[in-house]
């Protein structure tokens, strides 16, 4: 029951940001499309979450080198893992959107959207390298090193690089202060607590087939 409403809550709380965002919220001038900046309010939020998902794994990574390589802290930084992955493409996915408005074609080559892409390829070549590796101690071990080294590459190619070079995203946009509070009190916190969802389902499901595991090797 209790599962039940806190999802009804949930996406209620989505379905709010969505429609303010795309009810209520005004243009924002000094864009090709006034109107497309909208978008703009889901795309920062899938961002956000997506560096948060990658300091979780990060954390869990950590915690496996340290405190006694526990099954359970590789899986938690495995799905955390997986979720910045899946953040960093609706990023991807959202900032195509604005860009073939904006620009006139989907993908421009464009620093920040280089910088996604190469975290794309950061997160998949974590999960072939997980696959490859049929030993558990040995996979926790590698992916627990591997998963900082793309921690902390999100941030810095997700916002540090893109910031000192020159492209396309625009840097003197006319936002309404109603754009923060759309993201900062709409979408943000509803797309936090959906990660937060999808990751406690995501390692009970990891943590059962862990327990299976562990009796039939008894």
């Amino acid at each position: 029951m209790k599962t039940v409403l806190a999802n009804s809550i949930l996406f209620l709380w989505l379905g709010a940001g969505l429609g303010y965002i795309f009810l209520v919220l005004p243009p924002a001038y000094g864009f090709q499309v006034p109107e497309l900046a909208r978008i703009v309010a889901l795309h920062l939020p899938n961002a956000f979450v997506a560096v948060l998902a990658a300091f979780l794994a990060g954390w869990f990574g950590v915690r496996y080198l340290t405190k006694g390589r526990q099954p359970i802290d590789d899986v938690k930084s495995s799905v955390a893992a997986g979720l910045a992955a899946l953040f960093c493409f609706l990023t991807t996915i959202t900032g195509s959107v604005f860009a073939q408005v904006q620009w006139g074609s989907y993908w421009n080559w464009d620093p920040k959207q280089i910088s996604i892409f190469l975290l794309l390829l950061i997160y998949g070549a974590y999960f072939v390298l997980r696959a490859g590796i049929e030993d558990p101690d040995k996979r926790g071990t590698v992916s627990a090193v591997y998963v900082l080294f793309a921690t902390v590459m999100t941030p810095l190619l997700g916002y540090v690089v893109p910031k000192y070079m020159q492209g396309l995203h625009p840097k003197d946009a006319d936002f309404d202060p109603s754009y923060r509070m759309a993201i900062y009190m709409g979408i943000l916190p509803g797309l936090v607590w959906l990660m937060a969802r999808m990751y406690r389902v995501a390692v009970r499901v990891e943590a059962v087939r862990l327990r299976r595991e562990a009796l039939e090797t008894l």
